[in-house]
Formats: C-alpha cells, structure tokens, sequence
C-alpha cells in the first residue's frame, strides 16, 4: 500500500471545478464564489467528489501500480508540521504497521505555521520571510524534512523498512531535499525536461509563474489554465497526470 501526504494539490483542490464546468455549465464567476477561503470543497457533492479522487494523482499512480493507497488526510489542505502528526497516526492506527510499503510526499512551502515567522510580535498572518537569512531557512527546511523522514522509519516493516520520496511544490524546499536527502528526492518530468519543483513548470519571461493566475498558459497544468477567468492555480487533471507520470518513472 502507498500512503500519499501532501497539502491541497495531493488532495485534489481544484479538480472539482473541471467537473462543473464540463458536466453543470457552471461559469467562471459561479465557480470563483465558492472558491476557499469562501468555502470549503469538502462540501461539495458526491459526483463532484468522485471526479476529484478519479482524477488526483494518488489515484493514478496506484491504478498504474496496481496497488492500494491511503490518504494521509481526508481533508483538504496541509502544512509540512502537520505531516509528523499523520504520520504518528498512520503508524498506530490509520492503515497498521505492516500495510505500508511506500509513503510518498509533497511538500508544501515551508512558511506555512513556521513558529520563527508566526512568533515575530509583528506577525500579521503573511508569510513574510525576508527578516530569515538563507541559512536559517536552509535549516528550518532541512529540520522539516528530517522530522518527517523520522516519523517515515516508525513505520519501518521489513529489511530496509518503509522507502519513502518526496516531491516539492517550492523551489527551495526542493533544492533543500536534492541536495541533502538524494535517495529520497523525486523531480518532475514534463515534456522530456527534468523540474526541480512545481514552481519551474511555467515559466513567463525567464519568471516562475506557476502560482499566477493571471493568465493561461498552454500546457494547462492549472485549473486556471482550463477555465478561463477562474483564480485558482491548482492543478488540473492534465498537472495531476505529470505528477503521477512522474512518480511512477521514479518507481520503475
């Protein structure tokens, strides 16, 4: 069995608004109404729902591989400090320790409920790192992704125990997993080119623009890339197959 941990593009986020535009008419406005923060997918409906679990890469993957695979979370959303804390689940009581084989994660920015930024007095909910030099960041990130790697080998069954990769969303979080955890480190493929991160798949003019969606771009690797005028830069079903393409390449 695979468990998969991520934030809202391992979930899915996104997906459900393929579903109704293509198969409800919905339009650009009706779908940038219910948009989070302004709701919650998970209230969606059990078509919508079912479109986002064919569709996300999770699924994918365990198709092609033809094994099982468990979500971390249910829930949408996710912070690289949260994946320690369903990890401690998993291992005692989300899928046993003898039913993981692999865990393969998605690391989302490292900002998010970073404690060195939300204790600064001025924290105003932002995600404002310019105060942090490039080595305090490196070690944040490095002690992030060793804290999962840990909890990982509580799961350990086996010669070897659990194997894990993980795969990043931010530029240097993944310079960060390149360089000092390479066994576990997964780049994406897109095109017959190797991406260290999400963030290089679109780039504008010699900028990364993967979280603007302000345009469209051609690859329609985005939700906002398929619907015209929707702000939402999660990825479509279209991203959701690099991702899984890339994980398997990674497997076999």
């Amino acid at each position: 069995m695979i468990l998969f941990v991520g934030c809202s593009f391992t979930w899915g986020a996104g997906l459900q608004f393929e579903y109704l535009t293509k198969e409800r008419g919905w339009t650009s406005d009706e779908i940038n109404a219910i948009n989070p923060p302004k709701s919650n997918l998970e209230h969606l409906d059990y078509k919508c729902d079912e479109y986002r679990k064919k569709h996300h890469y999770p699924n994918l993957v365990a198709k092609e591989m033809n094994m099982g695979y468990v979500m971390g979370k249910l829930g949408n959303g996710g912070t690289n400090y949260e994946f320690p804390k369903i990890l401690k689940y998993t291992s005692t009581e989300l899928a046993g320790q003898e039913s993981i084989q692999l865990v393969v994660i998605q690391f989302t920015d490292w900002v998010r409920s970073c404690p060195e930024i939300e204790k600064r007095q001025d924290y105003d909910g932002t995600d404002n790192r310019d105060f942090l030099s490039d080595k305090h960041i490196d070690d944040i990130i490095t002690q992030q992704i060793k804290t999962i790697s840990t909890n990982i080998s509580k799961l350990a069954t086996g010669e070897g125990g659990t194997k894990w990769i993980g795969w990043s969303w931010k530029d240097d979080l993944a310079q960060v997993l390149k360089t000092k955890f390479p066994k576990n480190y997964m780049p994406l493929y897109h095109k017959g080119k190797e991406y260290d991160s999400m963030d290089e798949l679109i780039v504008v003019d010699g900028n990364w623009r993967f979280d603007d969606s302000s345009f469209q771009h051609k690859d329609k690797l985005r939700i906002c890339d398929v619907i015209k005028g929707v702000d939402d830069t999660h990825l479509s079903s279209t991203g959701h197959k690099v991702i899984a393409n890339s994980i398997i390449r990674r497997l076999k």
